[in-house]
């Protein structure tokens, strides 16, 4: 890859830390046992002095648990022996990630992030859970996929080039089962991976229950949506887990307050939406900022590009996230003619998650639809039409008002 990458070796954690000194790096990736400084403690040094630099750790079958003690540092594991389209694929994926935020800035705190605030009641449960003599996998896969942080970071994990999985796991529950007690003690007890940030979030008038409440009807609306579909179960999964992360770029901007409180004064001030006034603080949105976090955590592409789009998704078209080496723009226009009708060839199938979680977000948030509703304010009108799929919204309303029913 020396046409392509500008490479630089190191022979030990010293070395690499002064040839980072001096130079600027998109992407590190160090060996786990390296004497005199480990690749934990080296990512750990570079997570604090690079913080914008993706981290990559390359571990034996031996270092599990120096994997597990690396997890806060590291955004992503490839196991030893590692083939090489595997090192290539990861490397280029992560550069590709770059063009998702145009913000520096942005890129270091996203970058630089450890975790992400759970629920009070749900970090209690789960510590409870784990330190009884003998925890019950099923409770703790439960109480993980009823929280968006919870689930996130465990399916970072699970999805790691470090467990070898033939393909990516979507389900945070069997997650957890597949992680096993030993795992999930060590990273609730030991490594202190999930956190709350109740003081933080109030402080900031910021209601996390209000978000998980929300993100975990929009993850049961789509589950609703995919019922109906004719896909495979793995997409259906795939669909319900992007729905439940699909706003998880909000709990981002409890990590930056003064930016936070300036997007709650613009929408004061100019009687806005969030998204218009994230735009305008940030240059960018909580979308963007999910999509970064989870597509540097290795999550799969399906969930990645549709928290980025889950708001306009007709910006998607034409401008796929291609994990061979080029990246999707956020903010493209949509660019494949239209015909007569208002479709296209697109296949619908290949847009199945993206258009779920789209329409269950916009029906949630628009709150009052029922049959006799024609008017549809968060719905991109132009993407279904060029999906041949405007005539499925009264179903999906149908589907909205049997999830409101239930209570979400």
């Amino acid at each position: 890859m020396r046409k392509e990458w500008i490479i630089e070796f190191a022979s030990g954690g010293l070395e690499a830390l002064n040839i980072m000194s001096n130079s600027k790096f998109d992407v590190i990736v160090s060996d786990m046992r390296m004497p005199n400084m480990d690749g934990s403690q080296l990512l750990q040094i570079v997570s604090k002095q690079h913080p914008e630099c993706i981290r990559i750790i390359l571990s034996g079958h031996s270092d599990h648990e120096m994997v597990l003690g690396s997890i806060k540092c590291a955004h992503q594991y490839m196991m030893k022996p590692c083939d090489t389209v595997v090192v290539k694929s990861i490397i280029n994926r992560a550069c590709n990630l770059r063009d998702i935020l145009k913000s520096d800035e942005l890129r270091i705190l996203v970058g630089g992030m450890k975790n992400l605030p759970s629920l009070p009641n749900s970090y209690n449960l789960i510590i409870e859970e784990m330190n009884l003599t003998e925890p019950s996998l099923a409770k703790v896969g439960d109480i993980i996929a009823h929280d968006v942080s919870m689930s996130a970071k465990i399916l970072q994990l699970v999805n790691s080039a470090f467990f070898g999985l033939p393909q990516k796991m979507v389900n945070p529950q069997q997650a957890a089962i597949y992680l096993g007690v030993e795992t999930l003690k060590a990273l609730v007890l030991s490594t202190h991976v999930f956190s709350s940030f109740t003081e933080t979030s109030e402080s900031l008038d910021f209601s996390l229950p209000n978000l998980f409440n929300h993100s975990m009807a929009v993850g049961n609306l789509v589950k609703k949506i995919m019922g109906s579909e004719s896909v495979d179960q793995r997409v259906k999964e795939e669909a319900m887990v992007a729905g439940l992360l699909h706003d998880i770029g909000k709990l981002l901007m409890l990590t930056i307050p003064d930016h936070y409180k300036q997007i709650q004064t613009f929408k004061g001030d100019m009687g806005c939406d969030d998204l218009t006034a994230e735009h305008e603080v940030l240059n960018t949105s909580h979308a963007e900022m999910g999509a970064y976090l989870l597509g540097l955590w290795g999550l799969p592409i399906g969930i990645v590009e549709s928290i980025a789009f889950h708001h306009h998704p007709s910006r998607l078209i034409g401008h796929e996230f291609d994990v061979s080496g080029v990246a999707f723009e956020v903010g493209e226009k949509y660019e494949k003619p239209i015909d007569s009708s208002g479709s296209t060839s697109l296949d619908v199938k290949e847009y199945a998650v993206l258009t779920a979680v789209h329409v269950a977000d916009a029906l949630i948030n628009q709150k009052d639809c029922d049959s006799d509703t024609t008017e549809f304010k968060y719905i991109d009108m132009r993407y279904l039409k060029a999906l041949g799929l405007v005539e499925k919204l009264p179903e999906w309303v149908v589907c909205y008002e049997k999830v409101r029913e239930r209570g979400g």
